[in-house]
């Protein structure tokens, strides 16, 4: 009899389940969602493709270098290097915002790491044997490259731009011998592969931190209190006594360009971050001529 009961109460406790209305869409709390998303699709849509193009253009360069290993083809590679780099910069609010909304910041630094440990990726003078493209027990592949990165420590770089700058610029202020990238040796040879599959990373990297969709004022916020980080951050010195090192083409290229990126961000979705963040476009217009300090004071108001 108890199962009988069971069973009914079941039926019972079913039936009212079943009659429970379901939450009403209205056309309010649908604008209310619709509300709470800033749009991004023209920014992202031209982020991407500054960034596919210059990425085109240095693997055009890398495979002339790789055909001919001349001076004048290492030369347009370290000149299509530089311009890949401005775009990542002159986009970086975009990317770090992502970053935030997908809690992918660590994806975001492997695309850029600085100050970072250049005799952990290459050799250097004093030390001519030092660094992973040296090691000839170490697999030169993306997967090996993604392990090593940042192994024992954030500064320890084997991916991304920065490293990048270093495996084919060197540290010195006379950019590397045409011999030491074009050579016949093993060394020369693994500096080649490393050169193409770490640009091939940052490609693969840099798509997943595009995604087609609005962005919310959080990660905006987010991704402004990176950039700005970043910019304090091409400024340190006194790198040396720790072995730390800034390429000088990553200096000169986020001074040019790095906060100019973000007074340029797109018309649409500022006026969207403004609807949720009062003051956000007076402060990036003051930021011409204040610098970072409105945008700083901005994000430090109560």
């Amino acid at each position: 009899m108890r199962y009988f009961f069971a069973a009914l109460l079941a039926l019972v406790l079913s039936g009212c389940d079943s009659k429970t209305p379901e939450p009403e869409q209205t056309e309010e709390t649908v604008m209310s969602a619709a509300t709470a998303e800033i749009p991004a699709t023209d920014w992202q849509q031209s982020a991407d493709n500054a960034f596919q193009d210059r990425a085109e253009a240095w693997q055009q360069a890398l495979n002339d270098f790789t055909e001919s290993r001349e001076q004048a083809q290492l030369d347009a590679l370290r000149d299509r290097l530089e311009d890949w780099y401005a775009a990542f910069v002159d986009h970086y609010l975009l990317a770090a915002s992502r970053a935030c909304q997908l809690r992918q910041q660590e994806l975001l630094n492997r695309m850029d790491t600085w100050p970072l440990y250049p005799g952990y990726l290459d050799a250097l003078p004093q030390w001519p044997e030092s660094g992973l493209i040296s090691d000839p027990y170490l697999e030169m592949t993306r997967k090996s490259l993604r392990t090593q990165h940042g192994a024992t420590d954030a500064s320890e770089a084997s991916l991304g731009f920065a490293a990048l700058f270093v495996a084919l610029n060197g540290t010195e202020e006379t950019p590397k011998a045409l011999p030491l990238l074009a050579g016949e040796d093993e060394i020369a040879l693994r500096r080649r592969q490393y050169l193409q599959l770490a640009g091939e990373q940052l490609q693969a990297d840099a798509k997943l931190l595009s995604v087609d969709a609005p962005l919310d004022s959080p990660s905006l916020k987010c991704g402004l209190e990176h950039t700005l980080a970043r910019d304090a951050g091409k400024d340190s010195t006194d790198l040396e006594a720790e072995g730390l090192f800034i390429p000088a083409t990553v200096r000169e290229v986020n001074a040019k360009q790095l906060m100019k990126g973000v007074r340029n961000m797109d018309s649409i979705t500022l006026a969207g971050w403004a609807e949720k963040a009062p003051g956000i476009k007076e402060a990036i217009a003051a930021s011409k001529k204040e610098d970072s300090e409105a945008l700083s004071a901005w994000l430090n108001q109560p």
